[in-house]
């Protein structure tokens, strides 16, 4: 007999698996374990409940899922005892052991296998990003699978990937492909929690549970209350597998007694934990076999009592009882928890907390402390964010216009490629095969640029932010939008606090754009009258643009410097940018998404205020001590947002693009 393995999972996991619905959406903070706790279980169920059947896995770019996601999905399913090459593969599978019938193949095989992960039953996912817009042109899936979901594109969802989920006939008849399987034709997205002041459109899917069923079984019901009923009946499979297993686990055995014996035994037990009276007799206050047995022996309890009271724990109702039964046996009852499940759109929300059991109370302490206090706030106990009443960025749009996520070079990717052994057991006998194959780990390593569509061969622009506590650095380029005008491209935003000081944020630079810096090795720094204090970021008396250019030019780089001088007025300021933003001024602007994490709910909290000169960036955050109780501080106060704007005043007038300087304007 095959040996049962234990994984862990954590009680909203199991809520979410056992819920099983059709369609989910999974809003979860950092650390929660969506990948290995709601992914991966679910992924299995999908390729198990319907071989050679062909599945999306949707990413918001190749980089996210070959080095992000994927790596972490197959790391779940290992867990669960499936190993590459035995039970599947990346890419096309050993075509000698297809041939001999030891791997079957999908229904409908892929025109290419490149970005396909194929299972020993024939199910084959495909690979989709939405950086793509034809991703699932020519496809036809029974199920979708989206990771990182709120930075997809949702044209392109819409326009390419939701369509293809049209489902497909199996040669036999397999009702597995159809609407008896609750799983068929349906949809997993999971996403961090945004930390942008604007919902994302997973977040607004939240609406759909209010939605009334309009025909069926459940007609008349909203999906909230659908997924209530759902709730309630995991909540009742995880009580009595914990109940169950435990018990095995412990050497006790499960007993249906009266409600008036139980309580009775648990009065007897509460006896015995508190040492009272005749209890007294015990030698430690705990229900174990060697109590039980001292208590009959000296005349205290009956033996009955005695082997009843050691199981206190492990009691039933018959009514409880009956409660399982129907769990377990009743082929009714589960055939209506399948319709159920069929018809309900779920929407989950979880934070870091509702992981603690696995993560540890050690680790969330640690982020408590290393993190900004609003990003804690944020990204580890998912709170919902407060938009700014008067923003100063205020036609700033990443979900429509600004913001980007660029494409792995293929070259990032082809150097992944491995030669793999394929081994798969075949009547007792071994079957071997080599395949090519990615590996997810090599990309998963990568820390620096090389990964980065946008990081070509142009030139760096570089603007900081200094501060005793958190120093900013973001980097840009200057090229083309879709319109062919000049743009600046906010390639990354950085950051380091408290003990971390100015040079380590630029070692840290320095680090990550070395690959870069072997094509071309030019940045242009660009610094004003607040970069030419002594510096308290420093252990060195010097200023800061100094420390800036001393560590980039040890490591290599040739710098271009140029001084803005005194700040300019942040009415002019709030002018020029917005005219960016609007797309109507001579340097438009550009997000990438994925490497301004920190740097994009920052611009969207900034607040104007009005003052006895006109309009300001309000910076009354910086002001305010790090603490838990004020949220526009640390990685959310304006810090960043003033190193960007640095960055673009700077490559708007300062760049001297043939031989001269734009001037820029005065207030």
């Amino acid at each position: 007999m095959k040996e049962q393995k234990e994984f862990y999972m954590s009680a909203k996991q199991q809520e979410i698996f056992f819920c099983g619905a059709r369609d989910q959406r999974v809003v979860a903070s950092r650390r929660f374990g969506k990948t290995d706790g709601v992914i991966g279980p679910h992924f299995l169920r999908v390729i198990q409940s319907m071989a050679r059947g062909v599945g999306m896995f949707v990413g918001n770019s190749r980089r996210q899922l070959m080095a992000r996601t994927m790596p972490g999905v197959l790391s779940a399913i290992a867990r669960r005892g499936w190993i590459e090459g035995r039970h599947y593969w990346m890419g096309k599978p050993p075509q000698r052991l297809v041939q001999k019938g030891l791997i079957q193949s999908p229904i409908i095989k892929p025109d290419s296998w490149d970005m396909t992960l194929n299972f020993y039953n024939g199910f084959c996912w495909h690979l989709l990003s939405t950086e793509i817009k034809s991703s699932g042109n020519g496809i036809s899936a029974v199920f979708c699978i989206g990771d990182e979901a709120r930075f997809f594109r949702k044209e392109v969802l819409d326009a390419s990937i939701m369509p293809a989920l049209s489902g497909m006939t199996h040669p036999l008849g397999d009702p597995s492909f159809s609407e008896y399987n609750p799983w068929y034709k349906g949809t997993l997205f999971t996403s961090d929690a945004s930390l942008s002041v604007r919902q994302n459109w997973l977040e607004r899917e939240e609406a759909k549970c209010d939605i009334v069923i309009e025909e069926g079984e459940f007609k008349g019901m909203t999906h909230r209350q659908l997924q209530a009923e759902l709730e309630q009946y995991a909540h009742s499979v995880m009580r009595y597998n914990e109940l169950l297993r435990t018990a095995k686990k412990t050497g006790h055995k499960v007993r249906v007694v009266s409600p008036e014996r139980k309580l009775y035994l648990y009065e007897l037990a509460k006896k015995v934990k508190a040492r009272e009276g005749k209890f007294k007799i015990c030698s430690n206050p705990v229900v174990n076999k060697m109590n039980c047995e001292m208590l009959v022996n000296y005349h205290v309890i009956s033996p009955e009592d005695a082997e009843e009271l050691f199981d206190y724990e492990y009691l039933l109702t018959p009514e409880e009882e009956f409660e399982l039964m129907v769990l377990q046996k009743s082929q009714e009852y589960n055939d209506k928890i399948r319709r159920m499940r069929g018809t309900a759109f779920c929407f989950y929300r979880a934070n870091i907390l509702d992981a603690v059991d696995l993560i540890g109370i050690d680790y969330i302490n640690r982020m408590r402390r290393d993190l900004p206090p609003a990003i804690f706030q944020l990204s580890m106990l998912n709170l919902p964010k407060v938009k700014s009443n008067d923003g100063f960025y205020s036609l700033l749009d990443i979900e429509n216009i600004h913001g980007y996520i660029p494409q792995m070079p293929e070259a990032a990717l082809d150097k992944t490629i491995r030669i793999k052994t394929s081994s798969v057991i075949h009547a007792g006998q071994e079957e071997r095969d080599e395949y090519e194959s990615y590996d997810f780990g090599l990309l998963e390593k990568i820390e620096d640029c090389s990964v980065d569509g946008d990081v070509d061969d142009s030139d760096l622009y570089i603007a900081l932010d200094y501060n005793a506590n958190i120093n900013w650095i973001v980097t840009g380029k200057v090229g083309e939008n879709d319109m062919g005008g000049e743009c600046l491209y906010v390639l990354s935003s950085m950051f380091v606090k408290n003990e971390l000081k100015l040079e380590d944020l630029m070692k840290k630079w320095c680090k990550y754009y070395a690959p870069h810096k072997k094509r071309n090795s030019h940045v242009h720094y660009f610094y004003d009258a607040t970069a030419k204090f002594r510096a308290y970021a420093s252990e060195q008396q010097t200023d800061f643009k100094d420390i800036v250019i001393a560590v980039l030019k040890r490591n290599g780089w040739n710098v271009t410097t140029s001084d803005l001088g005194t700040p300019m007025q942040h009415e002019a300021k709030y002018k020029d940018i917005n005219e960016g933003l609007s797309e109507s001024g001579r340097l438009s602007i550009r997000i990438n998404i994925e490497r301004n994490e920190y740097l994009i709910p920052a611009l969207e909290h900034a607040e104007v205020r009005r003052a006895y000169n006109g309009w300001h960036k309000n910076k009354l955050g910086e002001k305010i001590a790090e603490t838990e109780e004020n949220p526009l501080e640390g990685a959310l106060r304006t810090d960043s947002t003033d190193a960007f704007d640095t960055l673009y005043i700077g490559c708007l007038y300062y760049r001297r693009p043939m031989g001269f300087m734009f001037m820029p304007r005065i207030g």
